[in-house]
């Protein structure tokens, strides 16, 4: 199914009336929505023009004001109108597929586009879709800009947007990813504004029936309007020639008895001569097994969940009359242990299929886990490509140009005439016969053991279809036959290209990618072959570090990424600040991996001293692979690639910065030959030539346009000797102090542009000037769009918790590594998550149950340990600290020439001109020294009064008295006991107490040698005196709150009812006593009982409450607990600690399953007049939750469950409390 949003413009021009004509025809459409028609009416003789020739019904909304009207019409040959209305600014269609019943609304939207209105609008809009009852598809003309980068130019005002995204949030709408172009509008000046005013909106049950929907913006044809179309595609699936090709699911590793079958596969005995014959014979033997008997059961899981929810409602409904047998009772215990492992199941299938980092244990998330996995196969389904041979559509086409296309690019590499001279080799760093002996050494079952182990978990395994979890689960099955074919490659009789096959697949740069230089391509290998290059590199990575220069800082050992960004950074302020001379050229490499020349790595591998023998094997693994391009689900055919380095590949980036380093030999070599020359050589020897990061490359030159020239020529022959290509019309300049008057003659001799400020590097945005609060904006909109209501509406508390750390660490905390996080920032990014963590279904969405200050707080002291970010700011920042304090680079050469010189760190402080980076720095610098404590060595490092030595504490603080009056404070212990005398005098004479502690000082001094030795720090957090940001930041996050929940969070069970339990321990749980005091007005009476309900009323004193705890006294001889406080405090004192978290575990079914009873009772309407049914429905939690337990204790979790059954029958059934209804029934 498919339909149309497009403002027309009005529709009084014929060749309008042609292109409406032409677009439903040539799409198929089933809808077609045209906003700003601009008339009342239309004649007949028009809509059938617009028709086409198919049967269409028409609605019009005339324009009204200063609204231009919409036209709306279905085709109902397909769709079925069952009501309609309309508002000023929209038109809503309720509708019926034709083909399967499905029940939908379409609204058509026409948004104001004076400021006056907008806000009816949006009033407007809300109304709409707040009581609409269907799963609803929302586009047009919003005009409204959702963020900044949806317009080209800075002339942004955040009001509206603000507005407009809390509108969407708030009603759980989720915009559909439009591809085919940026912009949607744009004007007729010289000059054109661009912006992004038309969209698609969805509500999420709609896209959970099209989860592969899809936007195209196609052509804006500016003769009939200034708006490109919107083609909305619903995205039934395609038919493909591989669809059923086989992936290993990880939720088979619940089933019962799979690893047993696999065991027994792979040990049937597989033909061939050799370990690698027999290893794919016997990976196709177990493929083979799994495809046929993964079909066998495909259809079952319905089927069996159905049988089994019959079964148990059967016996649920037997226990209601009379009290279930022996057998009975095991039957349903086991059934409902089948049912937990299915829903499980399902749950580990969609978050494989997504990609999510982490999986809520026992949380309930697998609507949320498909919505996503939904939008990831969104984001890479191509639609068309805009290439120089024209636009190329349709799969079929689509698959053979990208085929085409890299077959060509990974083709031979063309001859060149340069070729370096491998005898100069005196200036490049050398392997050493050690460490040549270490790389080709016999390779070990426990070094290929740790190589599997450290394979990521849930990323899309090769063409076999094996993950990385395959090789981990059944390591011991697959050990000897994995490592017969290490002994193989040792003796260098391995065949390894029969293991090389990977397919690649598309990921796109950036937003609406339409050309093929705009995706990058990752090849996914066989898991079988990532093991060998895994070894290979982890052996690599030993003697890597100096062997690749210090300019280099990518996936490196003990360089971190943000080095080179502070780098840059400083540099960038110092040519600035000082206005010196100086060029910065920021290179954009054309597909750098994928066009290395094998046999330039090869002899730069040789003249970096690698032996014979190591060569042979990096050549085994780059050459000989055969890959397949991998287009919308469907592989075309394989072919071997004859150069590049495949993303994707374990040893790919290392090797890769092994054939970059060669440009900054090659750029040293011009530097000491004079050729060119660096910049701020007053802050690192020789000055500032190049930083790299993998194919990020910045180059540095003092101004000289003969020595640019000379540049030039360099990277044109690094280009010919590498392969690599610099696309140089993407590379940017910038130029400074004198430099900035030839920026025209410079960009003429690189053929690239002038760059603008911020430079925007690793992620990092680097100014000479402090960051804006409007250049802070896209960290901003990163963490909303990652925090959206949709997201929150199909997460428990639970996932939220996690979802919401998780993103901060993936984006936000990159920033605050860097930069100090200003404050109203700060209160932005805990707004959204402020906002996502409270977003709920029903009436609890207007409820915020603590306040965010707590929720931030350890769980160990009452919180819910969402991060702090200010206090996470601080810690982050101070790691810089730590490593200038102890350890030696290039970042901390211009660090301490440009702000430290010849003082001691602890003495620097900040100062008006210092760059954003350094004043960040230097406000967690106040906080760091009070975490740690100098061993004096020269004392050069110290200060003598405010640093932490002698003692620990600051002597400022031991001797306050003399702080205060000595004249010198800020001085250096070798400044004081450089001498033979203490070099200390006071503005006062020493009398009294003031003697007395100088006195005692100088005692203390006494025993105090200096050395030669330069001071060394140590971390008192950590035991190993290095520093971590945890350390820093739990202590610096620690209260003195005498909360203990240890016992809460250590409890084995699902997060959400871990936060359930939290909430009820605060007493802040939404009973009616509670919603009276957030000014609710509704009655207050116990649903159970006439009394007034309250926490400690519901759970523990209301009679229903009473009677469900008597069953747990008589099954357990324990007396319940008086409070929720009670339950996690002392109510267990003197039980074993082990079975006391057993019993815990019981307490928190019972206070959960009576909450669900008591929700169903209130909002469903449902009857419950019988503990029994709330018995019931803990034991169904406390079997579901036996899972999570250990293995040993899970038949514990069955047996209980089944003795509180037993009991509880045994003391109601005698007494009348036999229920005649069934549990969930309406109540009359």
């Amino acid at each position: 199914m498919r339909g149309m949003f497009w403002n027309s413009r009005g529709l009084g021009d014929l060749a309008k009336h042609k292109h409406i004509a032409d677009c439903v025809k040539d799409h198929a459409l089933d809808f077609m929505a045209i906003t700003e028609a601009g008339k009342r009416d239309f004649p007949t003789r028009d809509l059938d023009h617009f028709s086409c020739g198919f049967d269409y019904e028409w609605h019009v909304l005339p324009p009204t004001g200063r609204s231009g009207g919409i036209l709306l019409g279905i085709n109902s040959t397909y769709l079925q109108l069952l009501s309609t209305s309309k508002g000023e600014y929209h038109i809503k269609f309720h509708l019926r597929n034709k083909s399967d019943n499905f029940i939908w609304s379409l609204v058509a939207i026409y948004g104001a586009a004076q400021e006056e209105f907008k806000s009816a609008f949006l009033k407007e809009l809300v109304n709409t879709c707040r009581d609409n009852p269907h799963p609803m598809l929302i586009g047009g003309d919003f005009n409204i800009l959702r963020y900044q980068q949806e317009k080209n130019n800075d002339r942004f005002d955040t009001r509206w947007p603000f507005l407009f995204n809390a509108v969407i949030d708030s009603l759980d709408l989720r915009e559909i990813t439009m591809s085919g172009r940026q912009y949607t509008w744009a004007n007729n000046r010289s000059v054109p504004t661009f912006e992004k005013l038309d969209r698609v909106l969805v509500t999420t049950d709609w896209e959970y029936k099209y989860p592969l929907a899809s936007v195209r913006a196609l052509e804006r044809i500016e003769a009939l309007s200034d708006h490109a179309p919107l083609l909305t595609d619903f995205g039934q699936p395609i038919p493909s020639s591989n669809r059923h090709q086989f992936k290993f699911e990880l939720g088979w590793f619940t089933r019962e008895g799979f690893q047993e079958l696999v065991k027994k596969v792979w040990a049937r005995q597989p033909r061939g001569n050799t370990p690698i014959q027999r290893w794919n014979n016997r990976i196709r033997a177990l493929r083979r097994f799994l495809r046929g008997w993964a079909k066998h059961t495909a259809g079952i899981y319905k089927k069996e969940k159905l049988r089994l929810s019959t079964l148990i409602d059967s016996l649920d409904k037997i226990a209601e009359v009379r009290p279930l047998s022996a057998v009975e009772i095991e039957q349903k215990s086991n059934l409902n242990e089948q049912i937990a492992r299915l829903l499980r199941e399902e749950e580990i299938k969609w978050y494989q299929r997504c990609k999510a980092d982490s999986l809520v244990q026992g949380d309930d998330n697998t609507k949320y886990f498909q919505m996503l996995a939904n939008g990831r196969h969104r984001k890479k389904r191509i639609f068309a490509l805009d290439q120089e041979e024209g636009r190329i559509e349709g799969d079929v086409p689509l698959r053979t140009f990208i085929t085409k296309y890299y077959k060509e690019l990974f083709g031979p590499s063309a001859e060149s005439n340069f070729q370096l001279d491998e005898s100069i080799t005196h200036d490049i760093p050398q392997v050493t016969e050690a460490e040549n002996e270490f790389l080709t050494c016999p390779l070990s079952e426990e070094e290929i053991r740790t190589a599997v182990f450290q394979m990521e978990h849930n990323k899309a395994p090769g063409p076999d279809g094996f993950p990385a979890e395959f090789y981990q689960c059944f390591w011991d099955v697959i050990k000897a036959d994995l490592v017969q074919l290490f002994n193989q490659l040792h003796a260098e009789d391995l065949d390894i290209s029969r293991l090389n096959f990977g397919e690649i697949i598309l990921l796109p740069k950036m937003k609406e990618a339409s050309r093929i230089q705009q995706y990058r391509p990752i090849c996914l290998l066989n898991v079988s072959f990532k093991i060998f290059t895994k070894v290979a590199t982890n052996r690599l990575n030993g003697v890597a570090d100096h062997v690749v220069k210090p300019t280099q800082t990518t996936f490196m050992q003990g360089r971190n990424i943000l080095d080179g960004v502070v780098v840059l950074h400083e540099t960038v302020h110092e040519l600035h600040w000082k206005n010196l001379n100086g060029v910065i050229l920021k290179i954009d490499f054309e597909k750098a991996y994928d066009k290395v020349k094998w046999p330039f790595l090869l002899q730069t591998l040789r003249m970096k001293g690698f032996s014979q023998k190591w060569c042979r094997w990096v050549e085994s693994f780059v050459s000989g692979g055969s890959v397949a391009i991998k287009v919308n689900d469907d592989v075309g055919n394989y072919f071997q690639t004859r150069k590049g380095l495949r993303q994707g590949d374990p040893a790919s980036p290392i090797l890769f910065n092994i054939v970059a380093d060669m440009l900054a030999t090659l750029v040293e070599r011009a530097k000491l030959d004079g050729q060119i020359s660096g910049v701020i050589p007053h802050l690192v020897e020789d000055g500032l030539s190049i930083l790299q990061y993998a194919d990020d490359t910045i180059l540095f030159m003092d101004h000289d346009l003969d020595k640019a020239r000379n540049l030039k020529l360099l990277l044109c022959a690094f280009e010919e000797l590498s392969g690599l290509k610099i696309n140089f019309h993407k590379s940017e300049l910038f130029c400074f102090g004198d430099a900035a008057e030839s920026a025209p003659e410079y960009a003429e001799i690189f053929g690239c542009q002038l760059g603008q400020f911020p430079i925007r590097y690793l992620g990092i945005p680097i100014h000479y000037r402090r960051l804006t609060i409007a250049e802070w904006k896209h960290v901003e909109e990163r963490l909303e769009k990652r925090l959206a209501s949709w997201k929150a509406k199909l997460l428990s508390y639970g996932g939220r918790l996690i979802l919401i750390n998780s993103v901060l660490s993936n984006m936000v905390l990159y920033m605050l590594s860097f930069f100090h996080l200003p404050k109203g920032v700060l209160q932005r990014l805990d707004y959204f998550r402020s906002r996502f963590f409270w977003q709920c279904d029903n009436e609890t969405k207007k409820y915020r149950l603590a306040r965010w200050s707590v929720l931030c707080r350890p769980k160990s002291q009452g919180g819910l340990g969402i991060q702090d970010l200010e206090i996470k700011n601080i810690a982050l920042l101070s790691m810089w600290v730590y490593k200038l304090l102890t350890e030696n680079g290039v970042w901390q050469e211009i660090i301490r020439n440009k702000y430290v010189g010849s003082n001691a760190i602890s003495q620097i402080h900040w100062k008006p001109g210092d760059s954003h980076f350094w004043s960040g720095v230097m406000k967690a610098k106040e906080f760091f020294f009070q975490f740690g404590t100098f061993l004096v060595r020269d004392g050069a490092q110290v200060r003598f009064w405010e640093d932490t030595w002698l003692g620990n504490t600051p002597l400022m603080v031991q001797y306050p008295s003399l702080y205060r009056i000595v004249r010198h404070k800020f001085v250096t212990i070798k400044q004081v006991l450089g001498q033979e005398n203490p070099d200390i005098s006071f503005r006062r004479d020493l009398l009294g107490t003031r003697l007395t502690a100088w006195n005692e000082l100088l005692t203390r001094l006494e025993d105090i040698q200096l050395s030669d030795e330069p001071d060394t720090f140590r971390w008192n957090l950590h035991q190993n005196g290095k520093f971590s940001v945890k350390s820093m930041y739990d202590a610096m996050v620690h209260c003195d709150v005498p909360v203990d929940n240890r016992k809460l969070w250590k409890l084995k069970i699902p997060l959400r009812v871990k936060i359930f339990l939290w909430f009820l321990n605060r007493g802040v749980i939404l009973t009616r006593d509670n919603l009276a005091r957030r000014n609710w007005h509704g009655s207050k009476t116990c649903v159970f009982c006439q009394h007034d309900e309250s926490i400690k009323h519901l759970f523990f004193e209301c009679k229903f409450a009473r009677a469900v705890w008597a069953i747990v006294q008589v099954a357990s001889n324990l007396y319940p607990p008086r409070s929720a406080r009670n339950m996690f405090g002392n109510w267990l004192r003197g039980i074993d600690k082990q079975f006391s978290a057993h019993i815990l575990v019981g307490a928190a079914a019972l206070c959960w399953a009576m909450w669900l009873t008591r929700n169903d009772v209130v909002f469903n309407n449902k009857c419950v007049s019988s503990p029994m049914q709330v018995i019931h429905v803990c034991t169904r939690w406390l079997r579901t939750w036996s899972i999570l337990q250990r293995p040993e204790d899970r038949d514990l979790f069955m047996m209980a469950s089944t003795r509180l059954e037993r009991t509880a029958r045994e003391v109601f059934y005698p007494h009348g409390w036999r229920c005649d209804l069934r549990i969930g029934s309406t109540a009359p």
